[in-house]
């Protein structure tokens, strides 16, 4: 896709899918790490209690609702396959054009790996009615991009009909309209915690990748994903990435052996803004 073509999608639904992102090697090799760790997917809490995740090193089970399945946080630690993410070729020159780096940095907010199983999904969240800062979306007529927040999400397995796909409904990320679900006496809220599938919702549409592409989408857009009726389990890594003053979501820290093999383009972006401490 020529550049003024991708800028206009990008610009007039909020997303973007990029096909064939990552190499089949990788996939195999991401996909061999969810194999070696299955017993963390089957069994992923700390005395049954969701609060408490288990640790694999410094990557973290962790869940944001009981239906959404079982996301590894803090994945990029998991091995040099994940570190190739940080600035991986096929989306890092968009996501900084985007969040125009040059001006306002670029970090990475929240990494993790995601196993999702029958009945699974996530609710509707987001939209241009939101009153976020990370939410931000503009771009002005000198050219010049204002995105507060970039989704990419990697399907480590081909997700098609009944998988529990990504569902977006195309352009919310700019109506001021709030959706019917995001609606709660006459005001709008950030998400629909009222356990429907995103897929039902009006307007949303499931998009479908195969292994190894990835969706790259604002996070402004209004999203979460259908729910899976097949067998099996949907794999999928996402990867957030904001300005360089949006703090990682949860404060994971990094090995001080990870940090040290970075190379001084990944340490920029995962460690934007470096501890200040007495020498």
């Amino acid at each position: 896709m020529i550049d003024d073509m991708r800028d206009y999608y990008f610009d007039l639904r909020g997303y973007l899918v990029l096909e064939n992102a990552v190499s089949p090697q990788d996939l195999a090799e991401m996909n061999g790490w969810v194999d070696d760790h299955w017993g963390h997917v089957e069994q992923p809490w700390q005395d049954g209690d969701r609060r408490q995740g288990r640790w694999i090193g410094h990557v973290h089970t962790h869940n944001y609702q009981g239906e959404d399945g079982v996301n590894f946080q803090n994945i990029v630690a998991a091995g040099a396959v994940f570190e190739k993410l940080i600035d991986h070729p096929s989306w890092i020159d968009l996501a900084k054009k985007y969040i125009n780096a040059p001006i306002n940095g670029l970090s990475i907010h929240e990494n993790f790996l995601t196993v999702r199983g029958p009945g699974g999904y996530l609710y509707i969240h987001c939209g241009g009615h939101t009153p976020l800062f990370y939410l931000t979306f503009r771009h002005q007529y000198t050219g010049a991009w204002m995105v507060g927040q970039i989704n990419v999400l990697i399907a480590l397995t081909d997700i098609g009909p009944g998988d529990g796909a990504t569902a977006l409904i195309p352009g919310s990320h700019k109506s001021t309209e709030i959706h019917p679900r995001l609606l709660r006496d006459g005001k709008g809220i950030v998400a629909d915690g009222g356990g429907q599938p995103a897929g039902t919702a009006l307007g949303a549409q499931e998009v479908y990748l195969k292994a190894g592409d990835a969706l790259f989408f604002t996070d402004a857009i209004t999203h979460g994903s259908a729910e899976r009726t097949n067998d099996g389990f949907r794999r999928s890594i996402v990867f957030r990435y904001s300005p360089r003053y949006v703090r990682e979501r949860f404060n994971y820290e990094l090995p001080d052996e990870l940090l040290e093999r970075l190379t001084p383009e990944r340490r920029a972006i995962l460690r934007p803004i470096p501890p200040r401490r007495p020498d």
